[in-house]
Parts: structure tokens; C-alpha cells; sequence
């Protein structure tokens, strides 16, 4: 049998009896299995070692068709790489820790050179040392690499005057310092694009006619003027079909949609924030925002039909800090690219359970929602006064603004309160939404029905004849019992 290299696979001999200075059995199987036992071992320096078992083990390891070489010396790693036979591999794994010196931009090009000669189809090339000089490397395009993984500590890349990555379909870059409208032109098949990068610049543009997935943890850096102004990634992807953002840096980061994208009925969107950020109020901010759909049976023509629905989750969290916010839950919500949510899920994870203002300003951005489900602060109510009183005033809540649910048909509320806050937000509820049908309420376990509050809510429920009504689980005409 005969390699791509051209090198000839010794048959098989049958099997040898081990003597005085004669090979064992193991040696004595064709090279064919040989390479496949090898490719079991995973790391190519595990497998290099094996020459130890016999002369004729030595050459093996160049004919794999995956090499993984992890912490290894880059002047021990060319000479590897320049021993490898195979013309075409199936995996190419690099990964170089060299903290206490720096590997210099003309290294890091002159490795990646050699790692294109052997036209990888999966290239991970990790890199955990600085280069403090900042001179960008040379990124060779893979012309046959489907997936490229790169993770290059706070360094740059420049890609060759002219070529394109033809054929890949994943890339993920860790720690660079790039613009994705520099390279996502030269790749016309990419689908998934995963990005933990550092950003200097105020705008970037992710556009492409071929991605699918978009995922962006960011670490967006003042830059050297100490300019903190929000960077943007604006997105024209008509392909997209789920996009995170998830930030981190010192410089808030904002993503826009250009045009709705024709798959955008699927498209998941999920966006994390670090305490610093101020959307919302000053007392509370967005954490968490999550856009997905899933798929519901609803009842049509006396059958149940499984339909796909969009559903819009939001947590929002106490600010210690009372700063002012930049925008508000609304103005978040309406920066999404798309609008008609059928489900708002909203959790407030506070430690007071002042919350209504959160509550109607994050709901005037989805007035046209068919079930609504709230997640109230878990406080330590039990503990303190059964009945507190805080000053509130619900006027300030919708700012005097005319607001109207004429869609929602369903409510679910958690941790309710027996307490005048949460009394008068359910009754404004009730109020805005003039169709609803379905409305559960589930209070905290230590509460109980002597409770003057408890009386209450079974007022404002009874009130509503047309919905029915729910607390605990039970039947409202049960728990007046």
C-alpha cells in the first residue's frame, strides 16, 4: 500500500516471535494498523515517543492525518512540522505557552506558513504569549480548512494581498485584536462565527450573505484617548439565525440590525450585561436578555396545532450604584430586530420589591404579547413586617402614559406579595389588559390566609368575573373557601 506521501506501507509478515533482539509482535503488524493505533493516542508528541519501541516506529507519526502538538517549543515545532508527510490533514492542533518570552509576529507567520503547507481541514492554533511590539501576523488563507480555531493573545492579523478561505464554514477567534469586516469578505461559505475579541474601534461591521450563528462576547477597550463611548457591531446577515452578545469591557457594546433577515422567525438573540451597564432605571438594569422562539399547542378549529412562538425574557437586577441610565428597557427592546413577541417572560431579582416602574416601562415595548409571566424579587418579607408600607406613587410608574394590552390573554405571577405595591400593580394590570382570561398567582409558602392581604387579592380577582382565576394552583372559588 502506498501513502499520499509516496512512501510505501511495509504488508504484513505475519507475526513475529519475539527473540534476542528481535522486534515484538505488536512491531511486527502492518503499518496500516500501526497508524491507526497511533491515531488513538491524540497527542503527537505521545505518539512520537513510541519510538522508543522500535527503529521502524520512528517515521510513523509523520504519515497521521491529525497532528496535535501542545506546548511545545516553536523552534522544536517547525522542525515537527517540516517532518509531517501528509499532504492533506484531517486535523492540525497547535497549541504554544510561552509566557516568560514574547513569540515575535515573524514566528507566529512563519509557523502558520508551515501549517498551511500541509492543508489542514480543522486548524486550532492557540498561542498564549504577547507580542508587546503590536506588529500584526500574516494569516495565510486555508484554501481547504472547513474550521479554524484561533485563540492569539491581544495580537492582530493581516491577511495576504489577494486569496479567500473558500471553503470554511466555522471560525473562532479568541483574544485578537481584529475587524470582522476585514477577513468575513474573503469567506463566502462561513456560517458560524464565534468572536471573544478585544475592540478598539467605535463600529464594526459583521456582514455577510452566509452566516448563520453569531456569537460575540466582547471586551470592548477605551481607546488611547480614554474615549468611552459605546461601540456598535452593526449586522446585515439575511441568513442569521442566532445571534449573543455578551459583554465584558470597560466600553459598552451595542448591537444593530441593518434589515430583518428572511430566517429571523428563528432567530435567537441573547444579550448579558456587566453591572457597569446602564440600561434601564437608576435603581435597576438589564442583566440578562434573551429572544427565542418555541413551539406551543394551540387550540384551532377543536384540534391542537403546534405553533411556533417568539418569547422575549428579560432579567433585570438591583443597581447599587443609582446611575443615571443611558436607555431605557423600552428603548432596548425596541432595538431588537423584530417586535411581535407573543410571550414577555420578565424576572427582578432584587432585595426591596419596589418593582412596578420596571414592570410598565419594559412593557411598553411589547404591547402586542398573548401571555405575560412575572418573576417577582424574592425579599425577606417574612422576616421583617408582614404589611409594609413604602412611599409609591402608581401614576409614576406608566409616567401618565395611555397603555394598552388589548392581546394578553394570560398572566402568571411568582412570589407575589400580600402587600399594597403588589396589590396595585395586579389591579393595573388588570386594568390595561382588558382581555384577559387566564390569571395565576403563586405566593410565597410561608403565607397564610389570615393574612389581611390575602382577602384582598381574592377581591381584585373576584372583581373579574370573565377570567379565570388562579392562586396556588387552586381554583379562585376554592381558596375563598
Amino acid at each position: 500500500m502506498q501513502l499520499r506521501s509516496g512512501r510505501r506501507l511495509r504488508p504484513w509478515q505475519g507475526a513475529a516471535r519475539r527473540g534476542r533482539g528481535g522486534e515484538d509482535r505488536l512491531s511486527a503488524l502492518p503499518d496500516a494498523v500501526l497508524l491507526l493505533v497511533l491515531a488513538r493516542l491524540g497527542s503527537t508528541a505521545e505518539v512520537a515517543r513510541t519510538s522508543a519501541v522500535a527503529r521502524r516506529w520512528r517515521p510513523l507519526w509523520t504519515e497521521l492525518d491529525v497532528l496535535v502538538f501542545r506546548r511545545v517549543d516553536p523552534d522544536t515545532l517547525a522542525g515537527l512540522l517540516a517532518r509531517a508527510r501528509h499532504p492533506n490533514l484531517r486535523r492540525l492542533e497547535i497549541q504554544i505557552s510561552r509566557l516568560d518570552l514574547p513569540l515575535l509576529a515573524w514566528q507566529m507567520s512563519s509557523l502558520l506558513r508551515a501549517a498551511e503547507e500541509h492543508n489542514p481541514e480543522e486548524l486550532v492554533f492557540n498561542v498564549a504569549s504577547r507580542d508587546y511590539l503590536g506588529v500584526p501576523f500574516q494569516l495565510p488563507c486555508f484554501a481547504r480548512a472547513t474550521s479554524i480555531n484561533l485563540r492569539i493573545w491581544n495580537r492582530s492579523f493581516a491577511l495576504p494581498p489577494a486569496g479567500s478561505f473558500a471553503r470554511l464554514e466555522r471560525l473562532a477567534l479568541s483574544l485578537c485584536c481584529v475587524d470582522p469586516g476585514e477577513f468575513l469578505p474573503r469567506c463566502p461559505r462561513l456560517r458560524v462565527l464565534r468572536m471573544d475579541c478585544f475592540w478598539t474601534q467605535h463600529a464594526v461591521d459583521v456582514h455577510s450573505a452566509s452566516l448563520q450563528e453569531l456569537v460575540l462576547n466582547d471586551m470592548p477597550q477605551p481607546d488611547a484617548a480614554g474615549d468611552t463611548t459605546p461601540r456598535r457591531v452593526n449586522i446585515a446577515a439575511p441568513m442569521l439565525r442566532e445571534f449573543k452578545l455578551q459583554t465584558f469591557g470597560d466600553v459598552e457594546m451595542m448591537a444593530s440590525f441593518s434589515a430583518p433577515a428572511p430566517m429571523v422567525e428563528t432567530l435567537s438573540f441573547r444579550y448579558f450585561a456587566i453591572p457597569c451597564r446602564a440600561i434601564g432605571l437608576p435603581d435597576s438594569q438589564l442583566r440578562v436578555m434573551d429572544l427565542a422562539t418555541e413551539m406551543e399547542l394551540r387550540s384551532r378549529n377543536g384540534q391542537l396545532d403546534p405553533v411556533r412562538v417568539r418569547v422575549l425574557s428579560m432579567v433585570v437586577v438591583f443597581n447599587a450604584s443609582y446611575e443615571d441610565a443611558s436607555r431605557s428597557f423600552a428603548e432596548e427592546i425596541a432595538g431588537l430586530p423584530v417586535s411581535n413577541f407573543s410571550v414577555f417572560k420578565l424576572d427582578i431579582r432584587s432585595m426591596w420589591h419596589d418593582f412596578g416602574s420596571v414592570v410598565f416601562d419594559s412593557l411598553k415595548a411589547v404591547n402586542s404579547i398573548q401571555r405575560l409571566q412575572l418573576v417577582l424579587p424574592q425579599t425577606m418579607d417574612r422576616f421583617w413586617s408582614p404589611r409594609r408600607y413604602f412611599d409609591y406613587d402608581p401614576d409614576d410608574w406608566t409616567n401618565n402614559e395611555d397603555i394598552s394590552f388589548p392581546n394578553l390573554e394570560e398572566m402568571e405571577v411568582e412570589r407575589f406579595h400580600l402587600i399594597d405595591h403588589d396589590l396595585d400593580v395586579l389591579e393595573m394590570l388588570f386594568t390595561i389588559a382588558p382581555n384577559l382570561k387566564t390569571v395565576r398567582v403563586q405566593l410565597p409558602g410561608w403565607v397564610s390566609q389570615s393574612d389581611p392581604g390575602y382577602q384582598q387579592l381574592c377581591n381584585i380577582l373576584g372583581e373579574n368575573t370573565s377570567v379565570e382565576c388562579y392562586i396556588n394552583g387552586r381554583p379562585l372559588e376554592e381558596c375563598e373557601e
